[in-house]
């Protein structure tokens, strides 16, 4: 015969506790939490050297002044002997190179963006295929015989415009 009398607990007081001892209990219900692990603190990086803020891109770099002729029926200097289409007016370089204008005080520059509009109407009247041609006609006559040109010339110096020769 099977007593069931050993299967249940002998009393109510025998009750099932997951802890030991009380403090337990008290360790794990009535304690603070511990606060939440703080990450690790970052590791000071070395300090990045501060760089030059970048420039555009400059159109053309000359590593010599170009010389500058000016044809009578054009009104401006433009450079020849370069494989650019140079020019010089007012004391400033113009350079047209595929299809945008750039200015600068200087042949070496820094070139700078010129809207159409800000670019000098004795440049923007003229079809440079008309100017190319002009100019190549009359670097034809000062390459001919220099000593004995009769249109006048220019070099810059280096840095600003410099005055024109003849």
């Amino acid at each position: 015969m099977l007593l069931w009398s050993h299967a249940l607990p002998a009393c109510a007081n025998d009750m099932y506790y997951p802890f030991q001892t009380f403090e337990e209990y008290h360790r794990k219900y009535t304690s603070p939490e511990p606060a939440p692990s703080e990450p690790p603190a970052a590791q000071p990086q070395p300090a990045k050297e501060a760089k030059p803020p970048l420039r555009p891109e400059q159109p053309i770099k000359l590593t010599q002044a170009p010389e500058f002729l000016f044809p009578p029926e054009l009104g401006f200097g433009v450079a020849v002997g370069i494989p650019y289409d140079l020019f010089y007016l007012g004391e400033s370089y113009y350079l047209l190179k595929t299809g945008t204008w750039y200015r600068a005080a200087s042949y070496q520059g820094p070139w700078r963006f010129q809207g159409v509009s800000r670019v000098p109407p004795e440049l923007r009247k003229h079809n440079i295929a008309k100017v190319r041609e002009i100019r190549n006609r009359e670097f034809a006559l000062f390459w001919k015989d220099r000593a004995s040109y009769k249109g006048r010339y220019f070099r810059p110096e280096e840095g600003p415009a410099a005055p024109l020769k003849k």
